[in-house]
């Protein structure tokens, strides 16, 4: 079985390579939330005025599904980062 890099799934070797791209998921995930607000509210307030097809619904559980993920991964990376001097240190 061969060996997977962390460089080939995406993972942060570089130093500063992990701050631009926190940054720059920060920066979007602000924008489009910000776009979305709106949408998410005027679906919220009508909630009562009209059933959704099943499809709608089935998208919109697995959109709930991909936010939590990236909620949770997210809240992973945070909380990582108290080990991570731990980490520097011993290198």
């Amino acid at each position: 079985m061969a060996k997977v890099r962390a460089s080939d799934v995406g993972f942060c070797v570089v130093d500063g390579n992990a701050n631009v791209i926190a940054d720059n998921l920060v920066h979007r995930i602000r924008e489009a939330a910000a776009e979305m607000e709106s949408q998410v509210n005027r679906l919220y307030r009508g909630r009562k005025a009209y059933d959704l097809e099943v499809g709608t619904k089935d998208d919109l559980e697995k959109a709930i599904e991909q936010l939590t993920y990236m909620a949770r991964t997210l809240r992973e990376v945070k909380n990582e980062q108290s080990r991570v001097v731990y980490l520097q240190a011993a290198e």
